[in-house]
């Protein structure tokens, strides 16, 4: 199993939430999506219901439309924020991480209420696994939202990517004391353990993670207490058979 496409599958939990929601694939996005399309018929020279509209088709995962709408919106008015974040997410959404980047930037300058902008700029860094901007991103975040949930794990991981791992374990377990039920804190630092061979650590969190109803990659969890004992139980039958 390898460490970094566990980090990667781990991370996509974090990523999600913080960027899309929850999505709601379902009659409501559809009468919302009519909704809007009527208003842009009444009122076309308005930036509103377009951007309204690009959100609509983000959470229907219709990337291409949501950026042609919202590109549209930008138009009729460079400089409203919602539209200039939401174009951020559709940029994400199709791998176009220096766009995002751009587009979340311009949308907190804007308007200060948008600060997920700058936790999605780190989240961006990440993916382009520049990470020391990525952690100067979460850091400038956490100045502005010192509670905000996942955002510890998050700049935990870009201090990873760096391998500064005391300030990574650090940032895991500050998220864990701000937020004791967020079990991909354990999972993370499970992983992290494992890494540094530190099996005796990383079973006591992944252990912990397994105790968690909402943990959502268990099945990566159980594989990799199943693999660090394996290895432990090699390590005694070899340390038997010398001793014969």
């Amino acid at each position: 199993m390898k460490s970094e496409a566990v980090d990667w599958l781990v991370l996509l939990g974090v990523i999600l939430p913080l960027l899309l929601g929850t999505y709601h694939r379902n009659s409501l996005w559809n009468n919302e999506l009519e909704l809007w399309q009527d208003n842009i018929r009444k009122s076309p020279k308005k930036e509103r219901p377009r951007a309204h509209l690009g959100f609509i088709y983000l959470e229907l995962g219709r990337w291409d439309e949501a950026r042609e709408t919202l590109e549209e919106s930008l138009k009729l008015n460079p400089v409203y924020a919602p539209a200039k974040y939401n174009l951020g997410l559709a940029f994400f959404r199709k791998e176009r991480m220096d766009e995002a980047i751009h587009c979340f930037e311009e949308a907190f300058e804007l308007d200060s209420n948008f600060s997920e902008s700058v936790y999605n700029v780190g989240i961006s860094y990440l993916k382009k696994r520049r990470y020391g901007e990525a952690a100067d991103a979460f850091n400038r975040f956490l100045e502005l939202r010192p509670d905000y949930k996942h955002a510890r794990n998050s700049l935990g991981l870009a201090y990873q990517g760096l391998k500064q791992l005391d300030r990574a374990i650090e940032a895991f377990r500050e998220e864990l004391r701000h937020h004791p039920g967020n079990s991909h804190s354990h999972v993370y630092l499970g992983f992290l353990y494992k890494e540094m061979k530190d099996d005796s650590q990383a079973l006591i969190h992944f252990r912990e993670a397994l105790t968690y109803p909402d943990l959502t990659n268990g099945d990566d969890v159980r594989e990799a207490i199943a693999f660090i004992e394996a290895a432990q139980k090699e390590r005694e039958k070899g340390r038997g058979d010398g001793q014969r």
